[in-house]
């Protein structure tokens, strides 16, 4: 899989999320707690999200903008499609 198909893949998966109007309790970029902490809203994720398709479509490979995906790509490190060879 590519890097820029991972990363539109990730971003489609939580745009799902915030369709659903809350991310899933317990993945790492998503708990929710009540320690005071800032919470996403669906909106502000999907805001995230088109954020980062743009950072994609700008950056794309044929940009030379590897050092970018690979930065971005960083934040779904623990998904199991997630290349070691893409680390930062």
């Amino acid at each position: 899989m590519k890097i820029i198909e991972f990363l539109e893949a990730r971003i489609s998966d939580d745009e799902a999320r915030a369709g659903r109007g809350w991310a899933c309790i317990g993945e790492s970029r998503w708990e929710l707690t009540n320690y005071g902490q800032d919470i996403l809203t669906p909106a502000g994720i999907l805001a995230e999200c088109a954020a980062k398709r743009e950072l994609v479509e700008v950056w794309s490979d044929e940009h030379g903008g590897h050092h970018v995906l690979r930065a971005l790509a960083t934040i779904y490190k623990d998904h199991p499609d997630y290349d070691e060879k893409w680390a930062a």
